[in-house]
């Protein structure tokens, strides 16, 4: 038996929230380091930069939704804004500036690869001069849009992390857990699987992207087993909680969409690469949708397997 107060909704916005803020944060690495100048095309921070504002908009309507704001009265959003001592609030302000900087940064990238786009836009802008200094505007906003994507990450965490009804949840280990597969789902979706179709031998643009995905995740694998292993110590409803993911009735979906398609394949894959310096595109692909599809299901049992201490 787990919670049935938050659903589908919530795991999704958590998903959403994290792996939008993970691309942008790849993208600010990709484009605060130079990488992306050295070469003509680079679909990690075209990606990146284009869908962490989209992603993280769906993600936050899911949320005001399902938490009950807006389904009948929805000018009680506004009263979000102002209740600063709760977390919902610090969510919301931090969500509230997220969004416009990736939205922004986005369409940088966009008009940088696509100039006739700000050609159109001055037919109706009349204001915009005729060239842009896109590199500096860019690294504006990536450094911006980092600080406030890791905001993001870790409160996508903290969100459940203060339910004290909830033992499973509440623990420091879970925003740690959040920033760390947000990371990880920001490069699986924008490197090793937009970028890899875009450019198929994008892997040997980044050398060092093998390392730093077997540092995630293994981070990820160890962050997993620590929540796992304080909620089973706590006993009582926390350990049934974990009892739920790892042997009980989620643990088909813990060991099939979580361990093996987001932890154990991408290990090997990118341990291949670091000694063959390249994967190959069809690894590169299914590396990057299975730490995608992995980190929704890791959402989806941490949401669904919490028992409160009431039951």
């Amino acid at each position: 038996m787990g919670q049935t107060h938050w659903g589908w909704l919530v795991a999704i916005y958590l998903f959403l929230g994290g792996m939008g803020a993970g691309s942008l944060l790849t993208a600010a690495v990709v484009e605060l380091t130079g990488e992306r100048y050295k070469h003509a095309f680079c679909p990690t921070t075209l990606i990146g930069a284009g869908v962490s504002g989209p992603l993280v908009i769906i993600g936050s309507l899911l949320l005001i939704f399902d938490l009950g704001a807006g389904k009948m009265e929805p000018w009680r959003i506004i009263y979000m804004f102002t209740h600063f001592t709760s977390v919902m609030t610090w969510g919301i302000w931090l969500l509230s500036l997220f969004i416009p900087v990736s939205l922004l940064y986005g369409l940088m990238e966009i008009m940088d690869n696509y100039p006739g786009i700000l050609a159109w836009l001055r037919r109706f802008l009349k204001f915009l001069p005729a060239t842009l200094p896109y590199r500096s505007i860019r690294r504006v906003l990536a450094g911006v849009g980092a600080v406030l994507a890791v905001g993001v990450a870790i409160y996508t965490g903290i969100l459940l992390s203060v339910v004290r009804a909830v033992p499973l949840w509440h623990t420091p280990l879970l925003p740690l857990l959040f920033l760390v597969s947000a990371g990880s789902t920001g490069m699986g979706l924008t490197i090793d699987l937009g970028a890899t179709i875009a450019v198929p031998d994008v892997a040997r643009r980044f050398h060092a992207l093998p390392i730093i995905h077997i540092v995630l995740i293994g981070l990820e694998a160890v962050l997993i087993g620590l929540v796992l292993a304080v909620a089973w110590l706590q006993g009582g409803v926390a350990a049934e909680s974990a009892r739920l993911i790892f042997m009980g009735p989620h643990a088909v979906i813990f060991w099939a969409f979580v361990v093996f398609p987001g932890l154990f394949y991408p290990f090997v894959v990118h341990a291949y690469a670091i000694g063959a310096g390249r994967h190959g595109f069809i690894s590169g692909i299914l590396s990057g949708a299975g730490i995608v599809i992995a980190g929704l299901f890791l959402r989806y049992l941490i949401v669904f397997s919490g028992i409160p201490v009431a039951l």
